[in-house]
């Protein structure tokens, strides 16, 4: 099964991403292992604190109490408050729950036992409390030379635990960084040679293209954009070689009416004129001569209006129409040219909007049996608006694909690049046919 080409595209990302996603997790557990590491450490540094603290103070709670005034009130000796002050300092660090979870059961009764004369030390005599504090002073500081062992020994292990773990992430870093290029690496490879691949391809179809053979839609298998892609070539090269083909259909038929237009001129129409001044004026044959000369200019104007190459759309426009103006049922018609018109468009787009314009009235005359008919020319801003408006029966509510006429003014319409619109009638009933087409800049 062939891959979607959105998924080739974000594959290499996604593992890229997947693997460095997975770094990061993993990253962050090694880190967290650290935190806790140094937390320990952080715990032992405490309790060793509190004990070194507490065993300080009670050094200087000793020097204290050997100062108080015997003959003086407690509460006016000055070294009572320096007591009273010692008294907190070693409440605050002697009863720290972290100190009082690493001592024995025993010191711990013991130290609890004083507690409330040392939370509460100016209610209490400092004899008996430097008394009850020496008692326990050597088994705390035989505890605290444990704790500071135990605290070497925690920052010793927290010392090779880290160079551990940081060996283990920076190895693990570098190889997932490497696995995370080769892969991307090796999927950007693979992308590219299938994309080229199918890039080739295209570029085949389009080479295909432009030597002018048609494709077969049904070989292109739908799957991604990509197939789409080629999908839309396929049917726009169908659709440009018809376009293109009825193009070349279109001029060598104005290429040929041009062709009969000007044999017919200067062969049969020169001779039937030299027949006619040959022959005596007011004879029968003279008449019959003349009807079939000016029938023979009708249809060589129709075939291709000279007027229309020397005096411009307007002229065969209004030519055409007064000519049709004397046939039975023509229906009486307004007709507005801009003059602008004449600069704006080429020879071969008037020749285009010359047929389209007698087509379409020529299917009014025949079929719409109207009897008002609206011919408009002009400009809009950059565009050129071409409107025919009848009266008539209107058109079916489907037309027939056979219709030459209508197929005729859709191709050249198409020839013309030009937007076309049938509608209906600003009139009670009828047909609006609506062509605009967008100016070259001058």
């Amino acid at each position: 099964m062939k891959l979607p080409f959105r998924y080739q595209f974000i594959l290499a990302p996604l593992i890229t991403v997947i693997f460095l996603a997975g770094l990061v997790a993993y990253t962050s557990y090694e880190l967290s292992r650290i935190y806790n590491e140094n937390q320990t450490t952080v715990y032992w540094e405490i309790v060793n604190d509190n004990a070194q603290t507490a065993i300080a103070t009670i050094s200087k709670l000793n020097t204290t109490v050997n100062k108080l005034g015997k003959e003086q009130s407690a509460q006016q000796d000055d070294n009572f408050f320096s007591y009273l002050e010692q008294s907190q300092i070693l409440s605050d660090n002697l009863y720290d729950q972290n100190l009082l979870d690493k001592v024995p059961p025993e010191l711990r009764q013991r130290i609890l036992a004083i507690e409330k004369d040392l939370r509460e030390p100016e209610k209490a005599d400092p004899a008996k409390v430097r008394l009850a504090v020496n008692q326990f002073l050597p088994d705390l500081e035989y505890q605290a030379k444990i704790i500071a062992a135990q605290r070497r020994s925690a920052y010793i292990d927290n010392h090779h635990k880290l160079l551990e773990i940081i060996s283990r992430l920076t190895t693990a870093q570098i190889s997932a960084l490497l696995i995370c290029i080769v892969i991307a690496t090796l999927l950007a490879l693979w992308g590219l040679i299938v994309i080229r691949k199918r890039f080739t391809n295209l570029r085949n179809r389009a080479q295909l293209v432009c030597k002018g053979r048609s494709l077969n839609d049904s070989t292109v298998k739908r799957n991604d954009e990509l197939d789409d892609l080629e999908g839309c070539l396929v049917n726009m090269t169908d659709k440009l070689l018809k376009t293109v083909s009825v193009e070349n259909v279109l001029r060598g038929v104005e290429k040929e009416r041009r062709r009969i237009a000007m044999d017919m001129h200067d062969g049969v129409l020169a001779d039937l004129t030299g027949i006619h001044r040959q022959l005596d004026n007011g004879s029968t044959m003279q008449t019959e001569i003349d009807v079939i000369i000016n029938d023979l200019r009708r249809t060589i104007d129709d075939l291709h209006p000279q007027v229309l190459e020397i005096l411009g759309l307007n002229a065969a426009l209004s030519s055409w129409l007064e000519r049709q103006n004397t046939t039975i049922h023509f229906p009486q018609y307004h007709y507005d040219f801009e003059e602008r018109i004449e600069q704006a468009i080429n020879l071969e787009q008037k020749i285009n909007l010359f047929r389209i314009i007698t087509e379409a009235i020529t299917n009014v005359a025949k079929h719409a049996h109207a009897d008002r008919l609206e011919l408009i020319l002009r400009t809009n801003a950059k565009k050129f608006i071409l409107t025919i408006e009848d009266n008539g029966v209107g058109m079916p509510d489907k037309i027939s694909p056979d219709s030459h006429g209508i197929a005729n003014i859709n191709e050249r319409a198409r020839l013309l690049n030009a937007n076309i619109i049938w509608k209906h009638s600003r009139f009670a009933r009828g047909t609006c046919l609506e062509l605009d087409l967008t100016l070259a800049e001058s």
